[in-house]
């Protein structure tokens, strides 16, 4: 398993303030509701791993959608998640513009 999450900032991602976690990769981070570290430099954050309910595919496929909330990101921001290789709970951010 990778020690990277990585994604591009959607338009609605920066407009509600948070970054959305794919389904299959939500292995990577703590469980669902679970408060962890995610530094950002040398500022380090309380973030958790939260859900909301969904019908975009129709009601006949509802599902949810996961996501940590995280402020001043942009649309086409570059958002990497890094995993300590040696401490699992320990994660770090970083946003390229």
């Amino acid at each position: 398993m990778s020690n990277t999450y990585e994604r591009t900032i959607s338009s609605l991602e920066a407009q509600q303030g948070y970054f959305l976690i794919l389904k299959n990769k939500l292995s990577f981070f703590p469980e669902v509701g679970s408060s962890f570290p995610l530094t950002d430099g040398h500022v380090k954050k309380e973030a958790k791993i939260e859900s909301y309910h969904c019908e975009c595919q129709g009601p006949d496929q509802p599902h949810d959608h996961y996501f940590v909330r995280w402020s001043g990101l942009a649309q086409g921001d570059r958002l990497t998640v890094k995993r300590a290789l040696r401490d699992q709970q320990l994660f770090s951010i970083e946003i390229e513009e």
